[in-house]
């Protein structure tokens, strides 16, 4: 059986040679879908700089059609699509600066799971206070799942940590 070689990009596969895996890669297609991909993820900072380093498209400026479109070297944006991009970027830097400001505050809106174990321990929104040693409200956050009661003999990793085995755990030895 030959094996063959499958490319996310181009979401096609070719039997796997090297030859041929250098030829696709080199290619104009994958060249311009692999492009496409990572500028997805791109920042509006980096889209901005990208932009600015470029020339205006002679051909796009002069009102005629780019016969390369999004694959140009040149920079399409009009002074109103850079404005946009420029606003753009200010909120990303606006949100950055209140992130780190939370996080210099310490209130910090993400979720941790420090923050979840304290509250339940203090009482936190609940109506009564959770100890460690309550077993109902631990069969409660630690059940199995319908199905999974039936099952004889489950994996270790598999059946639900008592409260006795995790104030026995040594957690420095995990990882």
């Amino acid at each position: 059986m030959v094996k063959r070689y499958y490319c996310d990009y181009c979401d096609r596969s070719f039997p796997y040679s090297v030859e041929a895996r250098k030829k696709h890669i080199n290619g104009y297609q994958h060249q311009k879908l692999r492009t496409l991909h990572y500028n997805q993820f791109k920042t509006a900072r980096e889209k901005l700089q990208e932009e600015l380093g470029k020339e205006k498209c002679r051909r796009f400026y002069s009102g005629q059609e780019c016969s390369f479109g999004d694959a140009c070297i040149y920079s399409h944006l009009t002074v109103s699509d850079l404005n946009i991009l420029k606003e753009e970027v200010h909120r990303e830097n606006e949100a950055k600066r209140c992130s780190k400001l939370q996080s210099e505050r310490g209130d910090s809106s993400e979720p941790s799971l420090e923050k979840w174990i304290f509250k339940k321990l203090d009482g936190g929104e609940t109506d009564t206070k959770f100890s460690i040693h309550d077993e109902t409200e631990w069969e409660s956050l630690f059940k199995n799942p319908p199905g999974m009661q039936s099952v004889a003999s489950l994996p270790p990793s598999l059946i639900p940590p008592t409260p006795d085995s995790l104030l026995e755990c040594n957690f420095q030895d995990w990882g």
